[in-house]
Order: C-alpha cells, then structure tokens, then sequence
C-alpha cells in the first residue's frame, strides 16, 4: 500500500502493516481550489514521524516528497510538518484564519470511521488533523491515492504574482498542484528532446481575466477574442509581452516548472515560458509576475 524512503533505505508497508502502527486520531477538512467546502469529519491514521521511524527518519533540514499512484508529486519540508504550519480556513465561511491549534499530517485510512474507497481517494490518502473540529486545511495538501513517502532535499520556496481584474499570489504548493498529472499539467517537448512540465498561460490567466478564478470555464474567452496583452515579468530578462490571441487555448504553451522531471536550472528557475506560438527570445526563465492587460470594461 506504501513504500516509504529514508535515510536508512527503503520500506514496503502492507495495509494490515500501516494499521499495526501507532494511530492517531483528528478531524480534519478542507477548503478545494474551486472554494467548496469538506467540513472537518473524524480522521484515523498514522503520523508521517511515526512511519519514518522504521527507516532512518525524517532530518529537520530536509523535506518529504509525497507522491500519488497517478504520478501527482508535492513536497512538504519536514520543518513545516513538525510545527504544523499549514494555511487554515474557517469552516463555515471560507475565510483564512490564524489556527492556535496544533496541526498534525498524517498518512490516513479511515474517514468518518470507515475505510478510504480506494476507487475513489484511497485506500491512503494525506490528511492534516487537528485536536478539535474547528478548521479546516488547504485541499492541496490532502493528497489522494497515495503510495509513496520519500526523504529529499528541501525546494526553494518561491512566489508567482497572477494580476488581472484580480491578484493572486500563488505559492509553488498550489501552482505544483494545478501541474498535476489529471488537473491542468501539460507537457512541451522541445527540438532538443527535452519535456517542459508546467500549466498552460491561459489557464493562469484564467485565474484574474475576472471574478470567476476556477469555476468551469473560468478564462473569459470574450475578452480573449476581443484582444489583449499579457506581460510575463522576469527577475533578469525583463518583461516580454504575449497576446492574448496567441495563447488562446494553447495547451502548448506553458508557464514550465519542471525539465525532464526536475527542477529548473538555475538559469530558469522557477518557472519558464516555453512553448507553441513564441519564438526562442520569448522563452524566458526567471517569472515571477504575469499581468494581464485587461480592456477597460
């Protein structure tokens, strides 16, 4: 059910295994991308300190990948899970909140009491917990079906501004979540044969072109049609300027955070425009700002 790595190897855990660990109980909940709303239920697992024990543990200075059966992979520092720094919401309005509480992850496999549906989200999935039913987490931290923990390197944090007819600042978490394999992730293959990963500038776009930032077809195709510019700011090359009728639905050109599977190089990272529609000039590393240069409306 798990394969989990650390510093002293690696280990395979049956289901029957995991549940032979110490468990911890919580309620946990989360808020999605789209705003909706899990309220907090009765969470049943093992804590990831608990499962790391067998293999070494976990190093303060390092960082825990966690990975899915579909390829989804996020990365949580173990100093973030050891003081339990993870965004909250109010789970009546939606709203952010400073929690007091203590906030735990743990590897998960029962809900409400019941089994994870391995059809569904299981039969493992993350969860992050706390002592009382009175918040809820950051949906993409609940990740579903997964089957591998593995001790790495911590990443460099980094910020991606989004402004449009609204800001969002978009930390590498949330933007790794919308690259996922089966949510918005895409691949470009270069003419040197390298593969680009990341999500396609409509859909970032998407996110500020108006108020509506996920829900169903949340990139205004009108104002797309009537045309714009989108600046792409960077922290060496300066800003380069993409139309709006050039990245109309293109799936093949992307705001890239992974080459060949891996982080950027230094000369790119974090992110890179790469792509169908723009020349080898156009194709700059360094992002940090991406402005939509909406009509007045």
């Amino acid at each position: 059910a798990l394969e989990v790595t650390g510093p002293d190897g690696t280990r395979s855990y049956t289901l029957d295994e995991l549940k032979a660990l110490p468990a911890t109980e919580g309620y946990g909940g989360m808020k999605s991308s789209t705003g909706r709303i899990t309220p907090p239920t009765n969470v049943k697992g093992v804590l990831l300190a608990d499962i790391f024990a067998d293999v070494g543990g976990a190093p303060d200075d390092m960082a825990i990948g966690v990975t899915a059966k579909d390829g989804y992979e996020m990365t949580i520092s173990v100093a973030q899970l050891k003081s339990g720094d993870f965004l909250t919401y109010d789970m009546a309005t939606g709203d952010e909140i400073d929690y007091d509480g203590t906030l735990q992850a743990m590897v998960a496999y029962e809900i409400d009491g019941k089994p994870i549906d391995p059809n569904a989200d299981g039969p493992l999935r993350l969860a992050i917990v706390s002592a009382e039913r009175n918040q809820v987490t950051d949906g993409h931290w609940w990740v579903k079906w997964l089957n591998k923990l593995a001790v790495k390197p911590v990443e460099q944090e980094w910020t991606l501004v989004l402004a449009g007819a609204l800001t969002e600042e978009m930390d590498r978490a949330t933007f790794e979540t919308g690259a996922a394999e089966g949510c918005h992730g895409q691949d470009w293959k270069d003419a040197e044969g390298n593969t680009w990963t990341g999500i396609p500038l409509y859909l970032l776009v998407g996110r500020v072109d108006d108020d509506n930032v996920h829900e169903g077809p949340a990139y205004n195709r009108d104002l797309a049609e009537a045309g714009y510019d989108v600046e792409i700011v960077t922290s060496g090359s300066g800003t380069i300027t993409v139309s709006s009728k050039t990245m109309y639905y293109n799936k093949q050109l992307l705001v890239a955070y992974r080459m060949n599977g891996e982080e950027l190089p230094e000369e790119y990272w974090p992110l890179r425009l790469v792509g169908d529609g723009v020349d080898a000039a156009q194709m700059v590393g360094g992002i940090g700002e991406i402005k939509a240069l909406l009509p007045a409306q």
